[in-house]
């Protein structure tokens, strides 16, 4: 958007390697007061309201309850000290402020809650971005519109003086590229891509469970301390089900290869089952578990929860025309990168057009069209209707325009009945999926629901037989592709044994 020539390589799909498997939470990290990153939270505030704008369709408000239990480590006072400080750090903000509730109110929020020892709660407001996925591929439908190359399945191999080398996905050819300026944003691979002297990344796991609703279930997010650490974790309402987590503990291992381990699964039901005791939740209560890497600044011996959330970009001493960004937040990754664009103009020795992110809506924000016209025809139903608007936003005229145009597209392909024939060939033809994986977790979200498209992928796969010329070989081996990539995800598949040393 500032005049740059720009190509994008990713080893994947985009938001494939670490966005993916967040806490899906557009918030200002209200646990950071602890370790006294008040800019952090200020600045986090402040981009959650621009995304609160620019991703309208994509990021929205959610309240969060916090259950204030009487052997808690932050008590009352501690807990409102942080609400004001959070509503006076967020001055000029569109959410609701806080409000502290007494063991009645607070039950009343949520009557599942462990009522014994129960003497207060609070809550606030931040946002959901429930499909993060979405966010990063609008970010790189955006840098398309605006000239930018994009390239996925595209491993880079070496960086050296602005020439990157890379292979793309079925061929052995080394190809090449040359720069002014590379800049490394592989999130957890910063160390692996480029190999300095000086280790910059040291990051920790995090795991998620996924599980349907519950008995006590709660209508709004719950933050809560756990028992056995003392560490924070959410149960949040998600995707029609609830998402529990997290973790936080230091990974050494293949960065391809991050999946939840049996003592974090165990981990999560325990406590979860403490806070709402008529959940009674088991491992076969696990829709699914995902697992990824926080691309943190290293720290050598520090306590995983003290390790700075605040990024920097790291300007090598041995190759002038490279950059590293290390460390950031999902929230703030607007922000990030425009500093790292103004560092670019810097050591490109050029001025810099105004940034205008925080301005321009991304492509699915812009004014919804209007359902009542383009939906009919064809004749969508409640649930095709919401589920395409929630997704696409204002971009689910171009699929109306496709079925209007070819009606056949409008058939319903999945077990639910609420997703569109058409949608497979957008993911392809105009969003950028290269595999049915990329087109079910990271264009459609079939692949999130509580069965991981088990089924649905092989009447995709035959939509793309029919609509995009694939072959019978083809569809079958990209369902045994995709169902490969989700074996991490499935239950009774998480490694390690269940009394890990945490």
């Amino acid at each position: 958007m500032r005049g740059l020539k720009v190509l994008v390589l990713d080893k994947g799909d985009v938001g494939s390697g670490t966005s993916s498997w967040s806490t899906r939470l557009i918030h200002g990290g209200l646990r950071y007061f602890e370790h006294g990153e008040f800019g952090l939270v200020r600045e986090s505030l402040r981009e959650r309201e621009i995304l609160l704008r620019i991703a309208s369709h994509l990021v929205a408000p959610i309240p969060i309850l916090i259950p204030i239990y009487k052997d808690g480590s932050r008590g009352r006072l501690t807990i409102r000290a942080g609400m004001i400080a959070y509503d006076l750090l967020s001055s000029g903000k569109t959410l609701p402020h806080h409000q502290m509730l007494s063991r009645a109110e607070t039950l009343q929020r949520c009557p599942g809650l462990e009522p014994e020892d129960l003497v207060g709660g609070a809550v606030y407001y931040d946002c959901q971005v429930e499909f993060a996925e979405r966010l990063v591929l609008e970010n790189i439908l955006s840098s398309k519109e605006h000239r930018a190359e994009v390239l996925t399945y595209a491993r880079v191999t070496n960086v050296g003086d602005g020439i990157v080398e890379f292979v793309t996905r079925g061929s052995d050819e080394v190809k090449s590229a040359r720069a002014q300026l590379v800049v490394n944003a592989s999130g957890p691979w910063v160390d692996t891509l480029v190999q300095d002297s000086e280790r910059l990344i040291g990051g920790t796991k995090g795991s998620h469970i996924v599980v349907r609703p519950f008995a006590g279930s709660p209508s709004l997010a719950i933050y809560v301390e756990a028992e056995a650490d003392r560490r924070p974790f959410f149960v949040i309402p998600w995707n029609n089900n609830y998402l529990i987590g997290t973790t936080d503990n230091r990974f050494e291992g293949d960065l391809d290869q991050v999946r939840s381990e049996l003592w974090e699964v165990d981990y999560l039901l325990k406590e979860t089952n403490r806070v709402f005791p008529k959940a009674h939740l088991q491992p076969a209560d696990v829709c699914y578990t995902y697992s990824g890497v926080r691309p943190l600044p290293f720290t050598a011996g520090s306590d995983e929860r003290r390790i700075t959330r605040q990024h920097f970009i790291r300007e090598h001493n041995k190759d002038k025309k490279l950059l590293s960004i290390v460390g950031g937040k999902l929230t703030t990754y607007r922000s990030l990168a425009e500093e790292c664009v103004d560092m670019v103009f810097r050591k490109l020795d050029k001025r810099s057009p105004r940034c205008l992110t925080a301005e321009a809506g991304l492509p699915g924000a812009a004014e919804l069209v209007s359902l009542n016209e383009v939906l009919t025809p064809p004749p969508f139903s409640y649930a095709i209707t919401k589920r395409l608007s929630h997704i696409y936003g204002a971009k689910v005229g171009e699929l109306v325009r496709r079925c209007n145009a070819q009606p056949e597209l409008a058939r319903v392909f999945n077990k639910a009945g609420d997703a569109i024939a058409a949608e497979i060939v957008f993911a392809f033809e105009v969003e950028g999926a290269v595999t049915l994986a990329d087109c079910l977790l990271r264009r459609t979200m079939l692949g999130l629901n509580p069965d991981l498209a088990i089924g649905d992928d092989v009447s995709a796969a035959e939509v793309a037989k029919q609509y995009l010329g694939w072959r019978d070989k083809r569809a079958k081996d990209e369902v045994a592709e995709y169902r490969a990539e989700i074996e991490r995800m499935r239950v009774g598949r998480f490694s390690g044994p269940s009394n890990q040393n945490r």
